[in-house]
């Protein structure tokens, strides 16, 4: 699954796998070994290939969220990392909100693409031949990928750390890109 990932984001990048072994100082059949599944990074070489891609190593990572246990534990690491706002909603949902513009406006324009993917893909199960149906799953879903890629690779201030306690006269970000 790394391997996909460090493909996809040299390929959005617009690199070759010699370019990326030389920005990130691997060779090149390890890059391509990477890609291909064969072998696995090691955390430092994931540093060097991310660092390469200007990109935070975070991206390449998997989270294994099976229960709510599993949401809960990284729901607290944000909010102990960052600025997160919990509200109860009148219809008694919970509302969670980022006080960092950079993270309202993403999640605005993720909400807007969430909400034309759902309408697509109600229409796309209202379709009764299967191959049909499947085929254009398989494409909304790339398109999902894709704009996960774009987001994580091209949001502005999106590898900005912005820590939690450092407001007002005392914010430190540091740009990783």
């Amino acid at each position: 699954m790394v391997g996909k990932k460090i493909r996809a984001f040299r390929e959005f990048r617009g690199y070759s796998q010699i370019q990326l072994a030389e920005l990130s100082g691997i060779n090149v059949g390890t890059i391509r070994k990477y890609e291909l599944g064969i072998r696995n990074p090691k955390p430092d070489q994931l540093e060097k290939i991310a660092t390469a891609l200007g990109l935070n190593v975070s991206v390449f990572l998997n989270f294994n969220i099976e229960t709510v246990g599993d949401v809960l534990s990284l729901l607290f690491s944000i909010d102990d990392s960052v600025n997160l706002s919990l509200a109860e909603t009148p219809d008694q949902k919970v509302a969670l909100t980022f006080d960092n513009p950079t993270m309202q406006d993403f999640f605005r324009k993720w909400c807007q693409f969430k909400n034309v993917y759902e309408k697509e893909k109600a229409e796309i199960l209202a379709i009764e031949d299967k191959n049909k149906k499947q085929e254009e799953l398989d494409k909304l879903n790339a398109t999902q990928e894709e704009w996960k890629l774009r987001a994580m690779g091209t949001t502005i201030g999106c590898h900005t750390i912005v820590k939690k306690g450092t407001e007002g006269n005392d914010i430190k970000t540091y740009d990783l890109t």
